[in-house]
């Protein structure tokens, strides 16, 4: 009906314009000639078009039937709008000029946290560095002391003989020599083993030592990486708010010039313009950004627990403690994770299906608890990436991140970032990589997802075809450790690559009991070894350790058959590190130690 209407003179842009000047309304005073009859002068304004100033003809033209206006009432409804309008928009001034504070804030914080987790990093290498030397130093001392001892024992052997044999020397003369051949071979082979056992714990140390190194080299470029990125999204932020108050001075000056004019031909032409912009811009005024606190802060881990000389490490013959968890909103629980300040996770189901997460202590203390986004029946899974934060997976595809400082929590629906992703799809399991801030995710498929810890999609990785689906995971030395969900019973250590995987080698499928075991989780303990929860038709569960290098079996530990276990972890507390196992329904944490 509008096509041959000519567009309006004052356009939005024009209302924004930091150069628009009284000189430019002025020219808006005087009523304007008719544009359909330019010898004729506007006296009459038609709404349906916009606030267009027409003459009388055109009320029997083109715009019969349209609604018209005097100009003088007219421009006094819009005037009335417009102050309105302004008024309410004036309310976010203080906060749109304060935001710039809040960012110079967000910037010194980001300084002040780099600096402090720096600073921790670089106190705890120095403290481990010192004990390692010390370790040394005492070792090289000890076997200066039994090679001391050996000596002074084998003078008085040696002595006390002599005085025994001289009665009889010209019989035992060769015995005697012999007898003092043999006992300095037998003093000097043991030196030789205990010199050995020494350089052996010594190059241990050494390479641990060579390990934290270059661990606290890659934790510090993990921290430049992030406070390079936040700086960047903080510079982005700064720059749009900088945007928005140049905007905002604009329009409200704009505004300004306008109700001062009192001209009734420019309120009806610019006013509902302007309002448009005042909306504009009060609603990105008012829009949050709940991501500025995230900006001002790291995540990152503290170094791995000090090296020492260990060997071959065991599992305590029967479970140390059982304790029951008095959390009654959890109906079942899922899985188990651990930091290693010994904080411990647990996520779980209500009765309708939501999503349970809760911190817990290892007597059991209820710490807090939440229901989490994502409610139905799949996987509940959770893993620590951090100190503080905690990595989950739950119903409905959701992968998010919550924090136990403010019980805090950010999620993404996995369908939603992948658009490839298959309909019947379904997370299953999760793990972190902490040195690289990673979570990867596995589903009912062969497909693994590898996210940044702002849940941005990093890589997506295909598992080898022998394994179907990935029931549970874990990070091994840079390796992904993987049961397959498939009811094959397979267990498999996985090289991740991109876009294929490749299988370094499969876990020894354990036969106790002739039964037919299947992989129910995995986890790993800060020596190296690696244990598997394996369950079987008939309710038995059994814990198997394996080699640190091939997936062998070093032990196994048969769980009492009156417990359902479901999920496994190891966590370092005062007493050494543990193994911790909890139960689906009866909700227990039972503990195990590791000698």
């Amino acid at each position: 009906m509008f096509e041959d209407h000519h567009p309006h003179i004052f356009s939005l842009s024009e209302a924004e314009a930091a150069n628009l000047t009284i000189q430019k309304l002025s020219s808006l005073k005087v009523a304007p000639r008719c544009q359909t009859h330019p010898e004729k002068l506007s006296e009459l304004c038609c709404t349906t078009c916009g606030n267009l100033p027409i003459c009388i003809p055109c009320t029997y033209g083109e715009h019969q039937g349209h609604i018209l206006k005097e100009v003088k009432s007219l421009a006094k409804i819009q005037r009335r709008m417009l102050k309105g309008k302004i008024t309410d928009l004036l309310q976010y001034k203080e906060k749109a000029y304060s935001m710039r504070e809040e960012i110079k804030k967000a910037e010194d914080k980001l300084e002040l946290n780099v600096d402090q987790e720096s600073r921790k990093l670089q106190e705890q290498f120095d403290r481990e560095g010192e004990r390692i030397k010390r370790e040394i130093q005492d070792a090289e001392k000890e076997v200066y002391t039994k090679q001391a001892d050996l000596e002074e024992r084998m003078k008085e052997e040696t002595s006390a003989r002599k005085k025994k044999l001289e009665k009889e020397m010209r019989e035992s003369r060769e015995r005697y020599e012999q007898a003092c051949r043999e006992e300095r071979q037998e003093a000097d082979l043991n030196f030789r083993k205990i010199k050995e056992k020494n350089n052996e714990e010594k190059k241990q140390l050494e390479e641990g030592l060579h390990v934290m190194n270059n661990e606290i080299q890659e934790l510090l470029a993990s921290i430049r990486t992030q406070k390079d990125e936040n700086a960047k999204k903080i510079k982005e932020l700064s720059d749009h708010f900088d945007g928005i108050v140049k905007r905002f001075e604009s329009v409200t000056a704009t505004a300004d010039c306008i109700l001062a004019a009192q001209n009734d031909w420019m309120d009806v032409q610019c006013i509902t313009d302007v309002c448009r912009a005042v909306d504009l811009l009060r609603e990105e005024v008012k829009r949050d950004n709940p991501g500025m606190e995230n900006l001002s802060g790291v995540t990152i881990r503290g170094l791995s627990a000090g090296v020492t000389v260990r060997g071959k490490v065991g599992i305590s013959e029967d479970v140390e403690s059982i304790i029951h968890l008095h959390i009654k909103e959890c109906k079942y629980i899922t899985d188990i994770t651990g930091n290693e300040d010994g904080t411990i996770a647990i996520t779980g189901r209500t009765s309708a299906g939501q999503t349970y997460i809760a911190v817990i202590t290892m007597g059991g203390s209820l710490q807090q608890q939440n229901i989490l986004p994502g409610a139905g029946w799949n996987s509940i899974r959770c893993s620590f990436l951090s100190q503080y934060l905690i990595a989950v997976i739950c119903g409905g595809n959701q992968v998010g991140i919550y924090d136990i400082r403010d019980q805090s929590r950010r999620f993404i629906n996995l369908s939603d970032v992948m658009m490839n992703c298959p309909t019947n799809q379904q997370v299953t399991s999760i793990t972190t990589d902490s040195v690289n801030g990673h979570i990867i995710v596995g589903c009912n498929s062969r497909d693994v997802y590898v996210f940044n810890s702002k849940l941005e999609h990093v890589k997506t990785i295909k598992l080898p075809d022998v394994i179907q689906g990935a029931g549970d995971i874990a990070m091994y030395k840079g390796n992904l450790l993987v049961c397959d969900s498939s009811g094959t019973g397979r267990a498999f250590a996985v090289i991740m690559k991109q876009p294929a995987s490749e299988v370094k080698y499969e876990f020894t499928k354990p036969t106790a009991g002739g039964s037919d075991w299947y992989p129910r989780s995995v986890c790993t303990d800060q020596t190296g070894y690696i244990y598997m929860l394996w369950r079987e038709g008939g309710g038995g569960s059994l814990i198997v350790q394996y080699t640190k290098d091939g997936g062998q079996i070093e032990l196994e530990r048969e769980v009492d058959r009156s417990h359902d276990v479901t999920a496994i972890t190891a966590v370092q507390t005062k007493q050494g590190e543990k193994l911790l196992l909890t139960t689906w329904a009866t909700k227990k944490l039972l503990t195990y130690g590791l000698t």
